[in-house]
């Protein structure tokens, strides 16, 4: 049988003519095909070219994405065959957010997904703990060993361990709910709330709030706790961005405004470090101006201190004007006094809302 060829020089595609009729140089259709060409001579080739192929589907015990779901961030790491993507379902059918975000890779050498981070609701009802956006898209993504640093420029700039995995969802049985007596609602006159969060830096794990100078610049470690009403005034950090030190930098973060007799005075920290004091744990305290012109100098504080588990105790600082930093304007600023906290009766754990009387 005679071998038959046709060109293509006008590459026009003419679906108006019966195909025995097609002028040589068209065509009547084309699927997953490539044009190739030359520089000095009009004569290509037509070549397949690979489609798309569905390599996982996403699902959260055992309940599939909506149709909603969408990709809002995607990191290709090409010497680890892997390729990290983030969702946002703002329509999931389970949960009382009605919201799911992800954090999932895919092995393109072992065909394996692992499921990094399933975020479902952060305790309130409202929102999920990573709290995507779909108008704010993760552009800016980099992995240093085995750290995932991301920002959206709506949340904190933030990092996860990719060796870290939370379980595959199909194999996640929820726990039947325990109930619990209602909380009641914390009377401050004089102090601070906040709900505290955990982070961990190094081998080193953080309880409670940090929210003011994080280390790291323009990508920082993530602030973690939450000013609770009403104390949730956010006052920010006086200067520009990235303070910069000696040997590090620092991103600006921002205090919560206390009321009462610490009313002039923001809260930047108090947490708890593990591994501070020889293992035997250090809690440290922030303090900036409301006022939003640095330190509010040397001083001294106490109280009571209670959390939402039904501990109870006392705590008592004496603080001191910190570090000096350029920021980035060039300018100096000295934005906190710290000091190490005396906490007798508990000790600061994750998801707790402590009242801080003054």
């Amino acid at each position: 049988m005679a071998n038959i060829q046709r060109n293509f020089i006008r590459g026009r595609m003419n679906k108006s003519l019966d195909e025995r009729l097609i002028p040589n140089g068209e065509y009547v259709d084309a699927l997953n095909v490539r044009l190739g060409s030359t520089e000095d001579s009009e004569i290509g080739s037509v070549e397949n070219s690979k489609g798309n192929t569905k390599v996982t589907s996403l699902q959260f015990n055992s309940i599939p994405l909506s149709a909603s779901a969408r990709c809002i961030g995607a990191y290709e790491d090409g010497s680890n065959n892997a390729i990290y993507w983030f969702v946002h379902d703002p329509s999931f059918v389970d949960g009382d957010t009605g919201k799911l975000d992800l954090i999932v890779s895919f092995n393109t050498k072992t065909n394996t997904t692992t499921y990094h981070i399933i975020s479902i609701d952060d305790g309130l009802g409202v929102n999920t703990t990573l709290n995507f956006n779909p108008s704010f898209l993760i552009t800016g993504v980099d992995r240093v060993g085995d750290l995932l640093f991301f920002t959206d420029n709506f949340n904190p700039p933030r990092f996860i361990n990719i060796k870290r995995n939370y379980p595959n969802p199909i194999s996640i049985t929820p726990a039947p709910p325990t109930p619990t007596p209602p909380t009641p609602t914390p009377v401050l006159t004089n102090g601070w709330i906040f709900t505290s969060g955990q982070t961990n830096i190094g081998s080193s794990d953080f309880f409670g709030i940090h929210t003011g100078t994080l280390a790291g610049c323009p990508t920082s470690i993530p602030s973690f706790g939450v000013g609770i009403s009403p104390t949730n005034t956010q006052i920010n950090l006086p200067g520009a961005d990235c303070y910069q030190a000696s040997f590090f930098s620092l991103t600006k973060g921002y205090g919560i405004q206390g009321v009462g007799n610490v009313s002039t005075l923001a809260l930047t920290q108090f947490s708890l470090d593990t591994g501070g004091n020889s293992g035997a744990g250090r809690n440290s305290i922030g303090l900036i101006n409301v006022s939003g012109t640095g330190n509010p100098g040397s001083g001294s504080l106490s109280g009571t201190i209670t959390g939402s588990d039904g501990s109870s105790g006392t705590w008592s600082v004496s603080y001191a004007p910190g570090d000096t930093f350029t920021d980035g304007n060039g300018a100096s600023q000295q934005p906190e006094s710290i000091g190490e906290v005396t906490i007798n009766g508990l000790t600061l754990s994750n998801n707790v809302t402590y009242t801080i009387n003054t």
